[in-house]
């Protein structure tokens, strides 16, 4: 089990540390009494393995006491608590390493950013943000520490605080911070235009594009706020700029909008245009699905079926052969044979699906920002678009 094999791993890091300083020919300062010191683990990890956690607890500070140099054994263990959500456990470990008095500034610095990711984990963010600050006023280029701080304002929705992190952490070297950033600007843009604050959006959208000028992110917002000002071509035209790109699959976000700004252009030929090309991309079964349904929610069932029979024809693929059967409801007339139309029907399909390119979360809504791994940007279709 994976629980179990921490553990060992745990111990083992135990018996290597007493073996690292006792084993003949090595340069590191034998340790008084390696004999006690293999003891307190065996004992402490049969506790551990009889769920007795709280005196595993005991037994390792204990050892702590006698054996100062056991610190990063306990602040592996701390870890695995937390790991398993023993929260309680990982900070009352964690804590207690704190308050030793003869600790290096290296080891202070670790045991303080080990406790706010704890508050983190348990969600006590007003104290995790206390430890980290406290952290990056000892060690300003503290990494970990700065990434903990910007996820942290992230959770909480605070932007710009989150921002000014990112710009920390890419002055140190992290060049992929610009992307990351420029979501933000664009969260904060969004934010704006929840508050009907048009000019606000623009500029926090220069200032996005600024970071990232190939931001999809940035197309969808701007062609927001065109829309927002009723410049029904504009909007189009920019999310359009989506389809010729590597992130097809962003259309999808703002695919109502799409349609509802290509009806408000009326018959000009470039709104034709952008409508052709857009169900000329989506043949994907994310893509057929999102733009039938579309189709069916802001043009009715004949131009939702046109193009569902459009892509059958070219192409016959199951998903969207039943995706027209589903749209009709009733016994609709056999597009193909009998058999086959039922055959179809029993079929079971994988819904559509959007997926991080990362973690390999999947949901059928998109997101700027991976629920599960956290990271930005990373969010795409399964398949192309």
């Amino acid at each position: 089990m994976e629980i179990t094999t921490a553990l060992i791993l745990v111990f083992a890091l135990g018996l290597g540390f007493v073996l690292g300083r006792t084993f003949p020919g090595t340069k590191t300062t034998p340790v008084a009494n390696p004999e006690a010191i293999s003891h307190i683990y065996i004992q402490g990890l049969n506790y551990l393995l009889n769920e007795r956690n709280d005196e595993a607890i005991e037994i390792f500070l204990d050892a702590l006491q006698q054996h100062p140099e056991t610190v990063d054994i306990l602040l592996a263990l701390g870890r695995l608590f937390r790991r398993r959500g023993e929260l309680e456990r990982a900070l009352r470990v964690h804590q207690y390493l704190f308050e030793q008095k003869a600790l290096s500034p290296s080891v202070r610095e670790s045991i303080l950013f080990e406790i706010a990711q704890d508050y983190l984990k348990a969600g006590i963010l007003d104290r995790a943000e206390s430890m980290l600050r406290e952290l990056l006023a000892a060690r300003p280029q503290h990494l970990e520490g700065l990434a903990a701080l910007a996820e942290l304002y992230e959770l909480e929705g605070d932007w710009e605080q989150a921002i000014g992190v990112r710009e920390r952490l890419f002055a140190a070297g992290q060049l992929e911070q610009k992307a990351i950033i420029a979501m933000l600007y664009c969260e904060l843009a969004e934010q704006a235009l929840a508050q009907a604050k048009l000019e606000r959006a623009g500029d926090y959208l220069a200032a996005a594009r600024k970071q990232d000028r190939s931001s999809p992110r940035a197309v969808v917002v701007a062609g927001t706020i065109a829309y927002r000002q009723q410049r029904w071509l504009v909007a189009a035209q920019t999310w359009a700029t989506l389809l010729e790109g590597e992130a097809k699959v962003i259309i999808l976000v703002v695919l109502d909008l799409l349609l509802a700004a290509l009806r408000q252009c009326g018959d000009v030929p470039e709104a034709r245009r952008i409508s052709a090309r857009l169900k000329e991309v989506c043949r994907s079964p994310l893509g057929v699905d999102r733009l039938a349904n579309a189709l069916l929610h802001g043009e009715g069932k004949q131009a939702a079926a046109a193009f569902l029979l459009s892509v059958i024809q070219l192409a016959p693929e199951l998903s969207a052969i039943q995706t027209l059967l589903k749209m009709d409801g009733g016994d609709p007339a056999p597009l193909l044979y009998p058999a086959l139309v039922q055959a179809v029907r029993a079929l079971p399909v994988t819904p559509p699906l959007f997926s991080c390119q990362v973690c390999g979360y999947q949901s059928p809504q998109h997101y700027w920002r991976c629920p599960s791994c956290r990271r930005w940007g990373t969010f795409a279709g399964v398949g192309s678009l």
